[in-house]
Formats: structure tokens, sequence, C-alpha cells
């Protein structure tokens, strides 16, 4: 897994605490440390790599937090980031790293859409 990802605007303190960030633990992340991220990637590079694994990242805490809470709409926001994700890797010469990211949550939701009833 990526290690150090932290956007600009997360102080360094708040980017060392560890949260475990996998849908099958069952355990929700605080909707202020996910909203703290959202806004920190305001500001990030969107033609970086970085860029296209905080999506990625942030679209497995929504999941994460859709599986804990049963919560489709949550589940539906983390579809959204890995489509931005998609289309922020486009055209771009990324690492395998942050390539198994994107595929790790694709893969994540599929496992999960029929939870949620998608089809």
């Amino acid at each position: 897994m990526r290690r150090g990802i932290r956007p600009p605007g997360i102080r360094k303190k708040e980017a060392s605490t560890k949260y475990i960030i996998s849908p099958e633990s069952e355990q929700p992340i605080n909707e202020k440390v996910i909203k703290r991220y959202e806004k920190a990637l305001e500001f990030s590079d969107r033609e970086s790599e970085n860029y296209v694994a905080e999506l990625a990242m942030l679209g497995m805490m929504y999941l994460q937090n859709a599986v804990a809470y049963d919560n489709k709409d949550l589940y539906l926001r983390a579809k959204e980031y890995l489509a931005r994700a998609e289309e922020a890797m486009e055209g771009k010469s990324v690492s395998f790293e942050t390539k198994m990211l994107v595929d790790n949550l694709r893969s994540k939701i599929e496992t999960y859409k029929y939870r949620f009833g998608e089809r």
C-alpha cells in the first residue's frame, strides 16, 4: 500500500495518525477526517500522480463508511471518486503502485455492488 500520501493542507500530525482503510474491517472512518482530506484535495496538483492516489484513497474511505453504515449514498460517492481517479489517470504515466490503488478500489466496489442493489 502507498505510504506517505499527505495532501497539501493536512498537518504532519494528522497524516501520521494511522487509519485502517479496508471495507472488510467495517470500522467507519471519522467524517471530519474525510472532509478534511477532500478540502486538501482542492489544493493538490491535478497533474500529479499523488492526485490520482488521493482520489482512490478518498474513494476507499467512502466505500468503507458505506459498508460500515450500510449507506448507498456513500457507496455512490465512492464510485464517483473511482470515476474521477480513472479520468485523472487517462493519458498519464503513473506508477504501478498508483494503478494498483485504483484497481483495488474498482475491485472492492465491484465486490459490494450487489449489497447496495446494483446490477
